[in-house]
């Protein structure tokens, strides 16, 4: 979560998949203007995404890690709010939607198996 915000963070123009789910616009002033709109909005989410990972490093790390059963919901709705938003907005914008959801499913797949692995 925390490299996809990051990565966010480089992005300053509007993608390809952007400009096709406006309807290929004509260069115009609001375009710009909103493109500028859009890359702060980008930047700000991207932040909350960074943010977010590096919480969720550490309930792993302190949390999960000692089987705080707390620490697995927390993250659990963390990912669950984080990236099905992400996800659901991409799929809305056509763009590469799975990213998120795969993200989503490697972590319930690995609180599970920390899970069985503490539980043992």
């Amino acid at each position: 979560m925390f490299t996809g915000g990051l990565g966010d963070q480089f992005i300053n123009n509007y993608l390809e998949v952007h400009l096709n789910f406006l309807g290929n616009p004509d260069p115009s002033e609001l375009l710009q203007r909103s493109e500028e709109l859009s890359m702060l909005i980008l930047h700000s989410a991207g932040g909350g995404l960074m943010s977010a990972g590096i919480g969720m490093f550490a309930l792993t790390h302190f949390g999960i890690r000692n089987n705080q059963i707390w620490a697995k919901w927390t993250l659990l709705i963390i990912v669950v709010i984080a990236q099905g938003i992400n996800g659901y907005g991409m799929y809305l914008a056509d763009s590469h939607y799975w990213y998120p959801f795969t993200i989503l499913a490697i972590t319930l797949v690995g609180i599970f198996m920390l899970s069985k692995k503490n539980s043992s």
